[in-house]
């Protein structure tokens, strides 16, 4: 009996990481490139297709059928399957028909991805219904009810980030909550208040654990405008469950307390409000999920709503 497996592909801004689901749920053969060519990120999605054509070889050699290709991608994602927006990738094809000829694949949103990856190993395993938040280089999330990752009419109910920073947080500024909390706003920020270089938001975070008292206000402000965001989103969906992940939960207990303490007196006003919960799966949620993904395909179920 040949054993099947499904490629599971994390398209990012900087890498694209993947692996072999198995029918049993194991992940192996993990691999990633870096995203970036000649300065420009996946230029005809170059790298997305190496991956997946290494991957596909892989499970041959191992003696492994091959049911499919799940994607994520940091863009919009339409309820077809169809990338919507240029925000992230200089792509020009759509990745579904450009790697066609491997396998059959099902392209979705990253954070959609990353959000089932979570709900079937990981943080939100047995959760009917929760809301996964992502805060990396920028921040997005997605409600997962019964399995599904709702997606909207437009495949655009992801844009956290967007939203804007709580007054109460920050009275003055006029930035979105990606350019003030997300990993690359809290470099920034740190970089306009001070002239000094950072190379990313960790160079932030150890400062800030250093005693250096502009960057720990950038990251306490940032902590509570990402608690005060997740508090309001409570408010209007009334998820289960909040899960976070993304790069920036590696920063420290500092950053998380500022995180937990302002969600708690926020969504504390009603009662039993959602637990919070840390992502577990790390960089390999978005794989898991993406692959699980094009199996409820296969299956039916379509894993998004």
């Amino acid at each position: 009996m040949t054993l099947g497996a499904i490629i599971g592909l994390d398209v990012g801004g900087t890498k694209v990481a993947g692996g072999l689901l198995t029918a049993a749920d194991d992940l192996i053969e993990l691999m990633q490139r870096p995203t970036l060519v000649d300065g420009r990120r996946d230029p005809g999605l170059g790298v997305t297709r190496q991956v997946a054509e290494e991957l596909a070889g892989a499970a041959a050699r191992g003696g492994l059928k091959l049911e499919g290709i799940g994607a994520g991608f940091p863009e919009f994602v339409d309820p077809e399957g169809r990338l919507s927006s240029r925000e992230v990738l200089e792509w020009t094809s759509q990745p579904a028909e450009l790697l066609a000829d491997i396998a059959p694949t099902t392209v979705d949103s990253d954070v959609r991805c990353a959000a089932l990856g979570e709900g079937a190993l990981g943080a939100a395993r047995g959760l009917a219904s929760y809301v996964y938040v992502i805060v990396g280089t920028g921040m997005s999330y997605a409600l997962v009810e019964n399995g599904r990752a709702r997606s909207g009419a437009r495949g655009e109910a992801i844009a956290l980030g967007e939203s804007e920073v709580s007054r109460s947080v920050d009275p003055e500024t006029g930035l979105s909550l990606e350019r003030y909390a997300s990993g690359e706003g809290i470099r920034e920020r740190f970089i306009a208040a001070t002239g000094r270089d950072a190379r990313g938001a960790a160079d932030v975070f150890g400062l800030a654990a250093s005693g250096d008292q502009v960057a720990g206000s950038i990251v306490a402000t940032a902590a509570a405008a990402v608690g005060a965001a997740i508090a309001a989103l409570v408010s209007i969906i009334d998820p289960g469950a909040i899960v976070i992940g993304g790069g920036v939960t590696s920063a420290g207990p500092r950053w998380r307390g500022g995180v937990e303490s302002t969600y708690a007196a926020r969504a504390g006003r009603r009662p039993s409000p959602p637990p919070l919960r840390w992502a577990e799966l790390g960089s390999r949620a978005g794989i898991i999920g993406a692959a699980i993904r094009h199996r409820g395909r296969l299956n039916g179920a379509g894993q998004r709503s």
